[in-house]
């Protein structure tokens, strides 16, 4: 490769490094930005939906058992996800108790260590200014920054599928002893991903290596010995939990993990995730804003990448290959969540810093200046419909309080500005500026009000107060599972179906009873007349929040 010179240690080809001085003040930069986004209130919000809760307490269920191995929800064998997510977060409850800023941990230090692992990656593929630029995209688009903040284990097999592909894109450009490591590295990673949330986390990265390899012509590179070394480390790493939890449960594990939650959910749906083919492709370009726009000028240079040639290159044709893969794996599959496709966005955050690069070395060609302009917009956009939902919202905006409102509007304006004179280095520093005032607002001003909105934490710990000695929490027309966090997993487990006990008429809850001296039903008001006019039922209101409200309820004859 012409004008450049050989990194002795790694045998990796290089060009000329920024100096001394600018490396750690953009890595600095970046990483603030990224602790930031990823951080900042990240306790101050009840657990979310369906998933946050039932994860936060299996792994409380962990952590106060000492059971490591056999993951359990509400006193049920519950094998809908692996391990890694229930150790990390058991982890965190031991150093910060048992809360939301602990379970959310392990999902932002996995964010925090993508961004870091695609910056030292990109500074050792010899992409000094593009590491900086596609590590700042990351950390500041949309989806990449939501997912951060719940306790799923999505974030986890991003940053292990990144992990993974790095390594093994290293391992192609190295030599020697570097070459081996980078493999190894590869294909340890793999196997944490696998811990992470199941056999997709080394389907979907040998898919991706498969294709690249073979456009890149490196099929050859990875021979027989390095298959064998990387099965023996794969294994290693993936057996910690998968060899004592099959030994331990044998069939059970193996049919309620493997096929039902794995080719049952991929071919049918069973779990209720439909959407059309082209759902993730939408989820993709919406989960990259402010940034999306930014992707039209570098389709355009698609056809023009020779990754035979040189590392950039190279590393931009497995990003495409890495978007494209789980793209099209997951559109065919019956169930759809905007989770499953997260791991591409560390490749979306190569393609476009590519051309966040471009534009910050001054290039001025049309495609790029529209998509600039399409992205102030943008900004402009959220910061306008930022304020007005405030304006809309109880939620006092007087004094600092209205500066803080408006502070991502004028950010945006500012942005714009910086454009039209032709700043465009200011103008992306401003775009990242809007996404982190954007956080800021947000957290101080939105999540003491939403609280009660989206999260039913509140009303769970007034029914977990209540509860008597022996009685439980169950579900009445009304999939809730905030609860089973909130009151420290004393809910109903139906052991027939392995979940939460769920009740879809006053039979099933009549039927409960027979065995429970009453239960806390968690419902709708509008099931509650019906509940309190069953000749069966004793009723006693408990509390509300909202729509929901909790009910204790018990058979008339264990009154007698």
């Amino acid at each position: 490769m012409r004008g450049s010179t050989l990194d002795s240690k790694a045998k990796i080809i290089v060009e000329p490094q920024p100096s001394a001085k600018q490396r750690p003040f953009a890595l600095i930069a970046v990483l603030a930005a990224s602790a930031f986004a990823f951080f900042f209130g990240l306790g101050r919000l009840g657990f979310l939906g369906p998933d946050e809760p039932r994860y936060a307490e299996v792994a409380r269920e962990m952590f106060a058992g000492g059971d490591y191995i056999s993951t359990r929800l509400c006193g049920c064998l519950w094998f809908e996800k692996p391990a890694l997510l229930y150790w990390l977060s058991a982890t965190g409850y031991r150093l910060f108790g048992v809360n939301e800023l602990a379970a959310r941990l392990p999902s932002a230090l996995a964010a925090l260590a993508t961004v870091a692992l695609l910056y030292a990656a990109l500074r050792r593929l010899a992409l000094p200014r593009l590491a900086p630029a596609a590590s700042l995209v990351l950390a500041t688009s949309g989806i990449f920054i939501a997912y951060a903040r719940v306790a799923t284990p999505d974030m986890i097999l991003a940053a292990t599928m990144s992990a993974a592909l790095l390594a093994a894109l290293l391992f192609t450009k190295a030599s020697g002893r570097a070459r081996s490591i980078y493999w190894m590295l590869s294909c340890l990673f793999m196997g944490l991903a696998v811990l992470a949330k199941g056999l997709v986390g080394v389907v979907l990265v040998l898919a991706i290596l498969a294709v690249y390899f073979w456009v890149a012509g490196q099929l050859r590179s990875v021979r027989w010995r390095d298959c064998l070394v990387g099965l023996v480390v794969f294994l290693a790493v993936a057996g910690t939990w998968y060899v004592p939890v099959t030994m331990r449960h044998g069939w059970s594990f193996i049919e309620e993990f493997f096929i039902r939650h794995h080719f049952e959910r991929y071919t049918t749906n069973e779990f209720g995730h439909p959407q059309p083919f082209y759902f993730f492709l939408l989820v993709a370009l919406a989960g990259t804003a402010p940034w999306a726009f930014m992707l039209v000028p570098a389709a355009g240079r698609l056809r023009s990448l020779r990754p035979r040639n040189d590392n950039r290159d190279s590393l931009l044709t497995l990003a495409w290959v890495w978007v494209a893969v789980p793209l099209v794996f997951f559109s065919v599959s019956e169930s759809k969540l905007p989770g499953y496709i997260l791991p591409i966005f560390p490749a979306l955050a190569v393609i476009i810093g590519a051309e966040v690069e471009r534009v910050w070395q001054g290039d001025r060609s049309r495609a790029l200046r529209a998509a600039l302009w399409m992205t102030a917009l943008a900004l402009a956009g959220i910061g306008f419909a930022f304020v007005i939902y405030l304006h809309r919202e109880p939620i006092e905006t007087g004094g600092w309080q209205a500066v803080l409102a408006g502070l991502p509007l004028a950010m945006a304006l500012a942005s714009a500005v910086a454009l039209a004179m032709h700043k465009s280095r200011a103008f992306i520093t401003g775009a990242a500026g809007v996404v982190v005032s954007l956080i800021l607002a947000s957290v101080i001003l939105l999540v003491p009000g939403l609280g009660n909105e989206v999260s039913l934490k509140s009303l769970s710990l007034e029914a977990a107060a209540a509860l008597r000695p022996r009685e439980k929490i169950g579900f009445y027309l009304k999939k809730e599972f905030a609860p089973v966090f909130y009151a420290e997993g004393r809910v109903l487990c139906d052991h027939r179906r392995g979940t939460t006990f769920y009740a879809l008429h006053q039979g099933m809850v009549a039927d409960a009873l027979e065995s429970e001296p009453s239960l806390i039903l968690i419902t709708d008001s509008k099931w509650r007349e019906g509940l309190e006019k069953d000749s069966r039922f004793t009723t006693e209101f408990i509390a509300s929040q909202g729509e929901s409200l909790a009910l204790r309820v018990a058979l008339k004859k264990q009154q007698n």
